[in-house]
């Protein structure tokens, strides 16, 4: 029986820094259901979250993420990516640490940028120049590290390696650590 046997594993980290396509990776080596929040957002919304905050609004968005992480909180042994501000609020912290594992993923600006860019579906970011998107991840960083620096696990999701592999660094190095 695996370590976190009973629990989920929760990926977070900025947008762009891969949690979906690891935490999906992940989800199949262990043979877990996956699960994105931004996706099930969408789902209890019946629209995109570029509508959501459009019509409704950030804090809106906020509500109905908190509303999915609680949700997800009672599940275990899924994976769950987690939304870039999911951990800004503490109500969603207690939910995500009580019930799982966390592990933050990182990546440079430059990288979260160029990724950012090829994606017209992050609110954040929209109409942004290079320059201005560069300095509103920084800012928006300034403002999340201290909350993603609470993840058990940090990876560093940029370098060359194929995602099996780092899958795989993620998994030996949580059975070895838990």
């Amino acid at each position: 029986m695996l370590p976190w046997t009973g629990k989920n594993i929760y990926f977070l980290g900025f947008m762009a820094s891969g949690k979906t396509r690891i935490g999906n990776e992940f989800a199949r080596l262990l043979g877990w259901p996956f699960h994105d929040t931004d996706k099930l957002i969408e789902e209890k919304a019946g629209k995109k979250i570029s509508r959501i905050f459009e019509e409704e609004g950030e804090a809106a968005f906020r509500n109905l993420e908190t509303q999915v992480i609680k949700e997800a909180a009672l599940k275990k042994n899924n994976v769950i990516a987690l939304g870039g501000g999911a951990v800004l609020r503490d109500e969603n912290w207690r939910y995500i640490s009580a019930s799982g594992v966390t592990i933050c993923l990182t990546a440079p600006v430059e990288i979260l940028s160029k990724r950012i860019a090829r994606s017209q579906h992050r609110p954040l970011m929209a109409n942004l120049s290079d320059e201005e998107r560069v300095a509103r991840i920084k800012e928006m960083l300034a403002e999340r590290q201290p909350y993603y620096d609470r993840a058990q696990f940090t990876f560093k999701s940029f370098d060359d390696r194929p995602v099996d592999d780092f899958v795989r660094h993620i998994f030996d190095t949580l059975l070895e650590k838990l």
